[in-house]
């Protein structure tokens, strides 16, 4: 057994070293607050709770007993998510994105139905085709225009030859605004269209972005932990409290059987620190990841949509155009601790996608980024040694200190974070 410890010690401490020391540059990632961090250690995920409040009094087969106390965790999340997202209904059980995405295609389309989604080569969620196939659901592409922004053309082309049931705007490659308005106009009212919003969930809920809602989305969609900084699970969110809400409701029950409530009750905090410091966040990552598109561009890299003001979201291209080129480049951000993702552009040329979210968390500011710039561009145009740039990139990690927008160091922070610990011993 001690050498058994000794090895799980050993992991432990190297997971601490690497986190330490990593720089995430992740759309897809955030950092979460010691208060949730802990939260997740009160044994909810002891316990099973799939149930809606609403059905507390019902019973069934295979009906749990003894867990009313756990709706309120439940019916509170919920009544955060649709005042922060002005929905008239919404559903927190959903365990990942995919999750999500499995039970909404399953609720709203039939063998045989029609879907518009976003090419997987332009930012598509790379599990929609497969799910479509595998339920016998047709499915067509649209694409981005050269304005970086779906191409309305194709979309209107689709729609006089295949009347679509669902437009799934399901892209991970979302630098500017979807056209949900013109995409309205051209589907007509009796088609629903899904709004993504998983890596800008954050600037949305702070009116930063867009509104789904009010250009004509139905649903909005979207994971709880990129540039929002919950824990990794779904939500749903319903304009309006119509027959697509019973749909959904009727599939999760069958999809999803244990809703994980310790990660409902994580997301509940982080809606909290959201409601109280999600705006002025929100402000400075949409900044933050703008100037930092700026820096890197003047730093003499090949930014995508200079010409358009490079982004309004939390993420950005960098262009380094064939295959492996970008590969080349992307191995080399390992040896320095930086985090990111490779993608395929649309114009048929490959790069990174970098995103702000993390380090806006930490607090970074215009000036710490133009130095982030500074390291990558000195990285990708081989001006410095790796060695001196893996220096200079450790040193920018431990100068951030600890991580703002949360309840971590005011005094009720505080007294809860001391109350979960004696809750826990």
């Amino acid at each position: 057994m001690e050498e058994d410890i000794k090895n799980l010690s050993d992991i432990i401490s190297g997971y601490k070293k690497y986190r330490k020391d990593r720089i995430s540059l992740i759309s897809s990632e955030n950092v979460t607050s010691n208060l949730m961090r802990l939260s997740l250690s009160l044994g909810l995920s002891d316990q099973y709770c799939s149930r809606l409040p609403s059905d507390a009094d019902k019973v069934d087969n295979l009906t749990f007993s003894n867990i009313s106390p756990l709706d309120e965790i439940n019916y509170k999340t919920r009544e955060l998510v649709m005042d922060l997202f002005n929905a008239e209904e919404c559903d927190v059980r959903p365990l990942s994105g995919l999750s999500g995405m499995t039970v909404l295609l399953a609720s709203l389309l039939n063998c045989g139905d029609t879907l518009f989604k976003v090419e997987d080569n332009h930012g598509g969620h790379l599990s929609t085709a497969p799910l479509c196939k595998s339920m016998n659901i047709n499915y067509y592409n649209m694409n981005l225009a050269d304005n970086y922004r779906l191409n309305l053309d194709t979309i209107y082309k689709l729609n006089k030859e295949h009347k679509p049931k669902v437009v799934f705007l399901d892209s991970s490659y979302v630098l500017f605004p979807y056209p949900v308005k013109e995409i309205r106009e051209i589907v007509g009212e009796d088609t629903t269209i899904i709004y993504d919003a998983s890596h800008i969930t954050a600037l949305i809920g702070a009116s930063l972005f867009q509104d789904p809602f009010k250009e004509g989305a139905n649903i909005i969609h979207s994971t709880t932990h990129k540039a929002l900084w919950g824990p990794q699970k779904a939500m749903i969110l319903f304009k309006k409290k119509d027959e697509s809400v019973d749909k959904v409701r009727n599939i999760i029950k069958d999809f999803v059987s244990n809703t994980h409530l310790h990660h409902i009750l994580a997301l509940y905090i982080a809606l909290l620190e959201y409601k109280y410091f999600g705006k002025e966040y929100a402000i400075n990552l949409q900044n933050n990841t703008r100037s930092f598109a700026e820096s890197l561009s003047n730093y003499g890299l090949d930014i995508s949509a200079k010409e358009y003001g490079f982004t309004q979201s939390n993420q950005l291209w960098i262009n380094f155009g064939t295959k492996g080129e970008a590969i080349r480049q992307f191995k080399k951000l390992e040896k320095i601790n930086v985090s990111a993702n490779m993608i395929f552009l649309p114009k048929n040329e490959w790069g990174l996608r970098l995103a702000g979210n993390e380090l806006t968390r930490y607090g970074t500011g215009k000036d710490e980024f133009d130095k982030l710039a500074r390291i990558l561009s000195n990285l990708f145009l081989e001006r410095k040694s790796i060695e001196k740039l893996h220096d200079e990139s450790v040193d920018f990690k431990r100068s951030l200190g600890d991580i703002k927008y949360n309840f971590d160091k005011t005094p009720e922070g505080k007294k809860l974070i001391e109350y979960i610990k004696n809750t826990i011993n």
